[in-house]
Order: structure tokens, then sequence, then C-alpha cells
């Protein structure tokens, strides 16, 4: 094979400028020109034609054809084809000659158009024309077979034996994909490149490949699992715990500041008294832990085998007061034994067991009144046995109780129909004995019907005299001398407190036989009004004051004002009686401000009232 040569343009193109130079020894043709034809004396270069020369068109001949007194490429009158000429392209004298190769002069410019046989122009370069003598194979397109295919003076240049995997240190040596991964050509040598996405090379040995299933992951986190692919799983060096959330209240906080603290097997870590020597213990929950130590929590702890498999196990270990990983589980806090999840419900001991940062707050309802900071009032014992006391928790811890301790009943039966529950039984003067008038067949009040615990100069007893509201007891009615009557009271009122003392509101007619008597007199006193003799309107009911003043009397104040045993049945309170007509109920014997002497007297009827009428004068007595 031929190498590769370069030649230079050759000017052969010779022209003779002189007069006389025709011997054929003296003068040369220019190779591949045309034969020079035109021989008349030139004059000198530069010099003026003079009158002997005929101007024709300038051509690349050595001669001042248009007798300008310039020749060829001075002469800008040129004929410019010319230089389209093999043997003047682009200038005069300037021939396209290189070896084995013919040209033709395109655009003032040398192109090769044809070769001799067996040679050819690879290298596009007409100066050195056809330069070799290669065979082109495999189509013209290299090939990895150490020849130059395509002739262009380089072997196998497409192909990198130093990175290409499919010709890697030589030609088809092709790397093998290993197991799960991707190969790649590093310097000639087959290396493993990349894993597929869940597997890891974790040995390092590239001949099993990526022998690890593992999804890789930015770090390690608390889950039970190797997120960092390293082969180890919640490794503590790599573990970002989060903020703690375990609570620094109640009875999260802080146990222990140093192992002074603690008990003597005991030391302090992260806040938390745990053994010196933790027992290795399988558990299931933390109470199977904190019964062995108050300080253990159980966790699970999983392992990598060098199968790849992953076991998982759980042992107690010392709690921590920040959160502890707890394998798939994840972060969690180990809470004390006192904890309880949620809120404090169930438990009212002083203690804020949700470390939320309240204590007993689902019973601050009953602990405390509406501003949450006011002890709540409380009671215990009923009647002389009441005693007052503020809401606390329970010594159990599970519930609210008083404060106070009820006291000791004051008697056995409460028989007083003072008001006061002497016998601390809940039921007020339930055994109290009345006083009654046998009338026919039945029996009726000797006095007006009082409320419970009536004197002299007070129409009742307050049962909450504290409370600043003033009310009355109002249990039952009772009929006792000497006392302030119930008045102010409404019909039903009045029927309720006499069901509530085992009795009912007595009849018109039987109120009428206790007043009139067997002899149906017109008064208690007798058949005739007497001003004096009862509470009426036109009696003074303080003649030691000045003026007449009509006010209620203590029951059976006016001895003369009764019939056989039975008192004030005219004036003082005018009294509701059972019978009515269309929806009206009737009153009976006149108040202390009734001035008609009918209207005091036994058989006085026609004073109908509604119902739920109510007045100072106005008032009841029992019948049985």
């Amino acid at each position: 094979m031929t190498s590769p040569s370069r030649y230079p343009l050759l000017l052969i193109a010779l022209v003779c400028a002189v007069p006389g130079c025709d011997d054929a020894e003296d003068t040369a043709a220019p190779v591949d020109a045309a034969p020079v034809t035109d021989l008349r004396p030139l004059p000198p270069v530069g010099a003026d034609a003079g009158p002997s020369c005929v101007p024709e068109r300038e051509i690349c001949n050595g001669v001042d054809d248009d007798c300008d007194g310039l020749v060829d490429d001075d002469d800008p009158n040129i004929d410019r084809a010319t230089f389209d000429d093999p043997a003047h392209c682009g200038a005069c004298g300037n021939p396209c000659v290189a070896p084995r190769a013919v040209f033709e002069c395109r655009a003032a410019t040398c192109v090769i158009v044809a070769c001799e046989a067996g040679f050819g122009d690879y290298n596009a370069d007409a100066r050195d024309g056809c330069e070799t003598d290669c065979v082109i194979t495999a189509g013209g397109r290299e090939a990895c077979d150490a020849r130059d295919n395509d002739c262009d003076g380089a072997v196998d240049e497409d192909y990198d034996l130093e990175s290409d995997p499919r010709h890697c240190g030589a030609c088809d040596r092709a790397c093998a994909p290993p197991p799960a991964g991707e190969a790649a050509c590093v310097a000639g040598d087959c290396v493993l490149a990349a894993c597929a996405r869940g597997f890891v090379d974790l040995d390092g040995d590239a001949a099993n490949g990526c022998e690890y299933a593992c999804e890789a992951r930015d770090r390690e986190d608390c889950n039970g699992a190797d997120d960092d692919c390293d082969g180890r799983i919640d490794e503590a060096a790599d573990l970002a715990p989060p903020e703690d959330v375990c609570g620094d209240t109640g009875v999260c906080g802080v146990e222990c500041a140093e192992d002074a603290a603690c008990g003597a097997a005991e030391r302090c870590a992260d806040g938390v008294c745990v053994p010196r020597e933790p027992p290795d213990a399988a558990c299931v929950v933390d109470a199977d832990c904190r019964a062995l130590h108050p300080g253990l929590a159980c966790v699970a702890r999983s392992v990598r085998a060098d199968s790849g498999e992953i076991s998982t196990a759980r042992a107690c270990v010392p709690r921590t007061h920040a959160p502890i990983c707890d394998g798939a589980a994840g972060w969690r806090c180990a809470r004390p034994p006192t904890w309880q999840l949620g809120a404090e419900r169930g438990a009212c001991d002083g203690l804020d067991n949700d470390c939320d940062g309240r204590t007993d707050e689902d019973f601050v309802d009953a602990l405390f009144e509406a501003d949450r900071a006011t002890p709540r009032a409380c009671e215990v014992g009923a009647g002389v046995c009441r005693r007052l006391g503020v809401v606390i928790c329970a010594p159990a811890g599970d519930a609210t109780v008083c404060s106070a301790t009820p006291a000791e009943p004051a008697a056995a039966a409460d028989d007083q129909c003072d008001g006061v529950d002497d016998d601390c039984d809940g039921a007020v003067d339930e055994d109290a004995e009345d006083a009654w008038i046998a009338v026919g067949d039945g029996a009726i009040y000797a006095y007006e019907a009082s409320r419970p615990g009536a004197s002299a100069v007070a129409d009742g007893v307050d049962p909450r005299p504290d409370d600043g509201v003033a009310t009355r007891v109002e249990a039952r009615a009772c009929s006792r001398p000497g006392v302030l009557p119930w008045a102010d009271v409404t019909w039903a009122e009045a029927e309720a407190a006499c069901m509530a003392a085992g009795a009912r509101l007595c009849t018109g007619d039987e109120w009428a036989a206790a007043c009139g008597g067997p002899s149906a007199e017109a008064y208690p006193y007798g058949t005739r009004y007497a001003a004096d003799v009862c509470n009426g309107g036109d009696r003074d009911a303080d003649p030691s004051a000045p003026d007449d003043q009509d006010a209620v009397l203590p029951t059976g104040a006016l001895d003369g004002c009764a019939r056989d045993g039975a008192f004030d049945l005219s004036g003082n309170l005018k009294e509701w009686v059972a019978d009515g007509a269309d929806g009206l109920r009737a009153l009976r014997g006149g108040g202390f401000e009734s001035r008609a002497a009918g209207g005091l007297a036994c058989d006085q009827r026609g004073d109908l009232k509604v119902p739920d009428f109510r007045h100072p004068a106005v008032g009841f007595r029992c019948c049985r």
C-alpha cells in the first residue's frame, strides 16, 4: 500500500517575452497549456504599446493583448473566463496539478474529478491528489476489526475500548450485566456501574451484583427498616429524633437530674431513674417491663441476618424522657406508670396525669365554680347533720367528694314540726303530731295551717339562711298554736301541703260544721257578731299603737275566737276549701281585713277566686 503523499501545485507555464526567442532549444511550451499562436513582438512591460499594437481580448499569454501597457493578471480588463481553465485556475499560470488526479477548475478552485485506478482521495485535499491506495471495506463504515474500513488513515477510531461496555478492552468483549445492576467499562475493565431500583451492592463484590434488596432513602428513620441500606436497622447514630413531644409537665416531667436522686441500684438516664443493670427480658407491652421496674419500657428491635431477612423481637430497655424508637411503631413516648392516655378522665388526684399542663381538668366543673378558680361549695348530711365544705378529689383518686363530714342526729325521731330534720333522714317533720279537732266522722286542724318551724314572729324557717335568698321550708302543713299561719298561698300549694301532712283541704261543709258547731251558729263564738272577739277588719291588731292596725296574728292568739278547740275560723286569714265552681275555688271565714260581719260568718259563701290567687290575708287549714 502506498502511503498518502502531498504534492504542491507546479507552475509549469513558461512564456517567451523577448524578440528572437524562437529557437526550439530555448523555447519550452507550458505543460497542458494551449499552443502559442500570436508571435508578434511585444513592447516592454509597462511601456506604451506604440502604434504597431493592435488591441485584442486580454488572455493569459504573457502578451499585452489589449495594448494598455498591462500584461495578464496586472490587467483589470483580462477575460475572467480564462480563470476557469485548469491551467490558469483562479490566476494566470496557476495550473491544477497533483499525483494520480484529474482536475477541473470550478469557481477558481481546483477540484479532483477522477483518480487513477486503484487510488482514491480520502482526505478531500486536492493538494496531495489521490493520495492512498486503501480499499474501502465494511461498506465504508468503520468496524471493530483492526482495519481502516473507511480509508481515513485511522483504525477502529469509532470504537472506545476504554469505556464502551460492548467492546471493553478489546473488540466484541461485552460486559455482562450483573444481577439487579448495570455494567460499565472503565479503563478497559468491566465494573458495576449502578444498581436497579430497590437493590444495593452491600458487600462491594461486583461478581454477585446488587445482592441486597433495599430501597435507599436519604437517612435512617425509626420504622423497623434499613432506610439507608447499610445493613443496619434503626441505628441510633443515624436517627434524627423528633422534637420532644412527650411533655414536661405533670407526671411526664423530668424525674431526676442526677444519680443521687435515684435508688442505690439505679442511675439517672435522660431524666429517668432506670436500673443500673437492665434485665434481659422479653415483653409484649410496657406493663410487662414496668412490673420489673418503673424505669423500663417495651420496645421492638429489628436485626438483619446475612441472608437479608429481618427479624424483630420486643425486649425491656431503659425508657427515656425523650421519644424512644419502637421499630415499626415509630417514635413514641415511653410514659411513666401513672400517665394515662387522653384526658384526666378517671383520675382526680391533684396530678397532671396526661401531661397537658392541666390538672384534674375532667373534674374542673365539679371542683370549681364557673371561674374555674373558686372551689365549689358542697354540703353533706341532712337536717341538723348537714355540714358545709368544698368539693375535693376522693382519696381513691377516681371521683370527687365533699370535704365536710356530717354531724350526728339530734333526735331519734323527727316529731317537732319545726322544719328541721332532727333525725337526719332527709325527711322533715315526718313524725310530727298535729293538733286536730274532731268534726263529725272526721277531724279538722285546730289551728290555721302553718309552715314547719314557724314562730310567733316568723312564718317559717329558711333552710339555707347563708345563701342570701329568703326561702321557707314548705315540706308540709302544721297545726300548732302561737305561730304565724301560712299565708300568701295558692289553692294548689295549700292542697299539696295538706297532702304532705297526710290530710286534704276541707270541704265547705266540713269547714262550716267546725265553725258553727252542732247548732250551726253564725260565728264560732255565738250567734251575734262581736268585732273584738276574732281578728277581723274591725279589730285593732295592736291596741297599744295609735290608730287601727290590720295584721295577721299568731294562731290561737284570741282565746274567744274558737269553737270546741278549733281557733280562728272567723277572721285572721281567709281559708281555701276544696269547693269551687266554674274553675274557681272558694274562700271561707274572712280575714284580718274583712269588715263586713257577713264576710266573717260561718255560713259565708260566694268568695270565689282563681286557683293561683295569692294574698297576705289568704291561708288554709287541713281536714281528714
